[in-house]
């Protein structure tokens, strides 16, 4: 079974001697016969390694040949208090060329960039202070949570948002996942949900609370199934919250969940999401250990509001769920599509309306072995936002452009 990475396909790399320098030139190449606004350039710190000195307290930037820097940044992503990759978003035009430079700087003397992502994870105390981590509620449920996780917790969870839209996670065991529509580009979710500020759930002048969630799957929230039951991870056992890192560009942290058990059955399970400017999606990447044999993946869309679900191969790697109706809170048209590898998509389903577990709920099955990570997108297209999402037809050819953008990455080679 094929590997499958976190946030993009691995750019791909010609390998060329070159000696070790100061500075690196690449020729960057679009795949791709259209433009590509913030096509991703990332470089591990192995790659860059082995064309120049790491030195101590300095940090690699992208530059043009110009020499202005290129919206970027360098990220810590194993938590091990040193850099690891070089992260940078570029914009190419259809079949297009262009030549970068990596240089180092100091540390305390890195560029600053426009912010295009955010995580904020808020206690409800004087001042609302930011949790790099903190645990999930427990005891908590859709049917008995009556305040108490937002008397805990900002916004009753974990929020995080780019220039386009924002999504959040209840941090108790419901562990479902919502929309935050946004029609302004700032970063506003630090300022929402606290005291004397409007309620998220009406227009605001930077959007709203868009989804109702109830006891469904929200916004690809996550569960296992077993035995042709669905069970919803996080609903027992002890689950946290973990910043991974936070920058300018690209955003990530892990939601854990130990001891969380399938009857009898106990399980570790790891759920990474990130997020980057300019798309309209967040991605999860999901792996567990332990459980029974046989366990599968489940991810979901809340079908409250819809009573369509549109299953589309988009390219030979990629298939979407998607609906389309006038799902907003505002009564406006929202689109969304969990967009997963076609390798690992097993089935599609649909919950009962109702009862005990996960209800009004599309899902898609997905086959996953224990200590292998699986990735997914989660889309969220929110008329207010562009209107090109009140066509379906708009909607679709979106989606069919991102499965290429994730089937054919940037190609870069180092340049003599």
């Amino acid at each position: 079974m094929k590997k499958i990475l976190l946030l993009s396909a691995m750019i791909a790399v010609t390998a060329a001697s070159c000696t070790r320098q100061q500075e690196i030139l690449l020729q960057v190449s679009n795949p791709m016969d259209r433009t590509r606004e913030d096509a991703i350039v990332l470089l591990t710190r192995g790659e860059i390694s082995k064309w120049s000195e790491i030195q101590a307290g300095k940090l690699p930037v992208l530059q043009d040949l110009r020499g202005s820097y290129i919206p970027c940044q360098a990220d810590d992503v194993d938590g091990d208090g040193e850099w690891d990759e070089l992260f940078g978003l570029i914009s190419l035009g259809p079949s297009a060329q262009k030549k970068v430079a990596v240089t180092f700087v100091d540390s305390a003397a890195y560029p600053v960039f426009p912010t295009r992502t955010n995580i904020r994870l808020g206690s409800n105390e004087a001042g609302y202070p930011e949790l790099p981590a903190a645990d999930r509620l427990e005891g908590v449920s859709y049917h008995n949570f009556d305040g108490r996780t937002s008397a805990v917790f900002q916004m009753e969870g974990v929020a995080w948002e780019n220039d386009v839209v924002g999504f959040r996670n209840y941090m108790d065991q419901r562990n479902g996942i919502d929309i935050f529509g946004k029609t302004t580009s700032r970063m506003v979710l630090d300022s929402v949900g606290i005291a004397g500020s409007p309620s998220y759930h009406e227009p605001a002048g930077w959007g709203m609370d868009v989804l109702k969630v109830g006891s469904s799957l929200g916004a690809g929230a996550i569960g296992f199934m077993y035995r042709d039951s669905i069970y919803r991870v996080g609903d027992n056992g002890h689950g946290s919250y973990h910043l991974l890192f936070e920058g300018s560009q690209r955003s990530r942290f892990n939601l854990t969940y130990s001891n969380w058990k399938i009857e009898q059955f106990p399980l570790e399970v790891v759920h990474q999401i990130g997020i980057i400017g300019g798309r309209h999606y967040y991605q999860g990447l999901v792996s567990h250990t332990g459980g029974p044999d046989n366990l599968a993946l489940v991810a979901g869309i809340v079908n409250m509001k819809s009573d369509s679900l549109h299953v589309l191969e988009l390219n030979e790697n990629y298939t979407a769920l998607v609906t389309h109706a006038p799902q907003a809170e505002d009564g406006s048209i929202l689109a969304m599509a969990l967009m997963v590898p076609s390798a690992y998509l097993k089935t599609t389903g649909q919950t009962r309306d109702q009862g005990e577990g996960i209800i009004q709920t599309y899902y898609a099955v997905l086959d996953a072995e224990p200590g292998k990570p699986l990735p997914y997108r989660f889309y969220a297209l929110w008329e207010q936002e562009d209107p090109r999402w009140a066509s379906l037809e708009e909607v679709t050819a979106f989606l069919r452009q991102e499965a290429g953008r994730w089937t054919q990455s940037v190609i870069y080679q180092v340049s003599p």
